[in-house]
């Protein structure tokens, strides 16, 4: 181990990021940090800036020089963010014609990049980043992947943070602090078996990391134990696998979904419900238990039936998460080839339910006897759920969520068929919702100030096509998600939220009885009921047309309305 400057680190040579490595995910959070921590190095003697792990794997000549080769087994996104920050102070000094080449050069020499990326895509893009002086070009760049996304962020952060520095000697300032003042403590190891056994011994001193990279580590530290070399290799080819699958899911923090992954993926695996704060402890204490190779080491050496049942159990976990992995992305981001199923997948999502099935989902989706049209069937069953339960129903959010977990093992075990599956939903509906219950709650639930705006579009929507439907008429208004995309579709209160001076409030103005999807809010707007009827009467949508034959809108009407609307709901999502 040993303690350097960032400039002497740099020195090394060329730094390779494995392909079992995840893409590049740092956003301004982290980007933040980072320019913070520069700034208030100005008052301090050195700042720790983190470890890095690296395996020499060669050398590379680039000109008539030698360079040393490593992979970066750690700390491959602050090396990424640092080479950025170089190029993007090279590039404002020279705008203000002070460029200096010893900026950069740790970063290229004779065209070639002193970073390698994971993959040639990712490689290209980064060499495409580096030279790149044009902030229009990169602004009106379409990535390709959430890597190249996040690498323009931070290229395009890094811009604007030097934009503030008009004095050349100040940007000098802040290089110098950088490379001197930044102590990084690198790691240099043999070989990929021993990545484990270092972050398991780093995790005991409390250094940070996230719960699946902790997981990941701590495999490949009990393959090391067991000796088995080749299984840590192919760890990390899964597992480098798994990231890029989950590194397509569109969501604002990456570590955020590894965690939920891998919590649902050991939920499924383990059927344990208990106590789920800490996975990577679980795991260890659990379901890979470490105790067991420790006190019975020996045992292990000299019994090769326990220790092939030991490091089968590795293996299947290490394979489940990758076969999860892909599954996983295609709920998320409802990419699967087919429409229908994604579309069931859009509508639980809009109800804001899909992640709270998604270990149910998985479940079904991973179990080779359950066909992917099984899928359809349960998602409608959810909804349903949804619907009745959490929705109208108005309970807490997590209502029945461990019989959920509990039917997500049994179908992972193969103790639950896909008809018993059905039964098993439908009884938890029964359970924890009434019809009573039900149509009370729809006609007298506020639901415009406590539902997302797209969980009311969803609903309204329903009606209409509902109300097409009993009529016979098919007044194309587009589908669910170009509906709710749709600015100028909006949710119009019948009764204004605003009254007239002088003008009664009514109590149920935010009830769904009061409620309808229009074209013409901005003409609406605070208008009395009764200048709204020709509007309505003219209306292409039947849930409009309806109203005009109203001569009044008062509290009763809402009411009777939503005793109407709550038919609507008890027959479509019908048990």
């Amino acid at each position: 181990m040993k303690f350097d400057t960032l400039d002497k680190f740099l020195n090394y040579g060329i730094f390779t990021i494995p392909e079992y490595q995840r893409g590049y995910s740092w956003t301004k959070d982290q980007l933040e940090d980072f320019t913070n921590d520069l700034e208030d190095v100005e008052f301090v003697k050195e700042h720790y800036a983190g470890t890095v792990t690296l395996i020499k794997s060669g050398q590379e000549s680039i000109g008539i020089s030698q360079f040393a080769k490593y992979d970066v087994v750690d700390g491959q996104q602050r090396i990424t963010t640092i080479h950025l920050f170089l190029i993007s102070l090279y590039f404002r000094l020279k705008e203000i014609n002070c460029a200096d080449d010893i900026i950069i050069k740790n970063v290229f020499s004779k065209g070639k990049t002193f970073l390698r990326l994971n993959n040639k895509e990712n490689q290209e893009f980064f060499q495409y980043l580096l030279n790149e002086e044009d902030l229009n070009s990169l602004r009106n760049f379409v990535p390709t992947s959430k890597t190249q996304k996040n690498l323009i962020f931070a290229r395009i952060y890094f811009y604007n943070y030097f934009q503030r520095f008009t004095s050349d000697k100040r940007l000098v300032k802040i290089y110098n602090n950088l490379m001197t003042k930044f102590k990084i403590n690198v790691f240099e190891l043999e070989e990929e078996s021993e990545v484990g056994l270092i972050f398991e011994t780093m995790n005991d001193r409390g250094l940070p990391l996230s719960d699946i990279d902790k997981v990941k580590n701590y495999l490949i530290y009990m393959s090391h134990k067991l000796d088995d070399k080749q299984l840590a290799k192919e760890i990390n080819k899964k597992f480098g696998e798994l990231f890029s699958e989950l590194m397509t899911i569109e969501h604002s923090s990456i570590t955020k979904i590894e965690n939920r992954f891998l919590k649902d993926c050991y939920l499924i695996y383990s059927g344990d419900t208990k106590e789920l704060s800490d996975i990577h402890k679980k795991i260890k204490s659990q379901l890979i238990k470490q105790r067991e190779i420790f006190k019975n080491k020996s045992l292990f050496d000299n019994n090769a039936i326990l220790k092939n049942k030991k490091l089968n159990e590795i293996k299947d976990f290490n394979n489940f998460l990758h076969k999860c992995s892909a599954l996983y992305a295609n709920i998320f981001n409802q990419s699967f080839e087919n429409s229908e199923l994604n579309n069931s997948l859009f509508r639980l999502k809009t109800l804001g339910k899909l992640e709270t099935f998604l270990p149910l989902i998985l479940a079904v989706s991973i179990n080779k006897k359950y066909r992917n049209e099984f899928l359809i069937p349960i998602i409608e069953l959810l909804e349903i759920y949804t619907i009745r339960v959490y929705i109208f129903g108005n309970k807490k959010s997590n209502t029945g969520i461990t019989s959920f977990y509990d039917l997500a093992y049994k179908i992972h075990s193969n103790k639950l068929i896909f008809n018993d599956l059905k039964k098993e939903i439908r009884s938890l509906v029964q359970k924890n919702s009434t019809t009573t219950e039900l149509k009370k709650n729809i006609v007298n639930l506020s639901v415009y100030n406590n539902l997302d705006n797209n969980i009311v579009k969803f609903f309204l929507y329903e009606y209409e096509k509902y109300l097409q439907l009993e009529a016979k008429i098919n007044y194309e208004f587009g589908d669910l998600s170009s509906v709710l995309d749709n600015n100028k579709i909006s949710i119009e209160h019948i009764s204004p939220q605003i009254v007239q001076p002088g003008v009664r409030p009514l109590k149920n103005t935010n009830n769904i009885g009061n409620l309808v999807l229009t074209y013409g809010n901005s003409t609406l707007s605070n208008k009395n009921f009764l200048s709204k009827k020709d509007y309505y009467k003219n209306s292409d949508l039947l849930s409009e047309k309806e109203l005009s034959v109203f001569d009044k809108w008062e509290d009763k009407e809402i009411s009777e309305r939503g005793k109407k609307f709550s038919k609507f709901v008890i027959d479509k999502w019908k048990i």
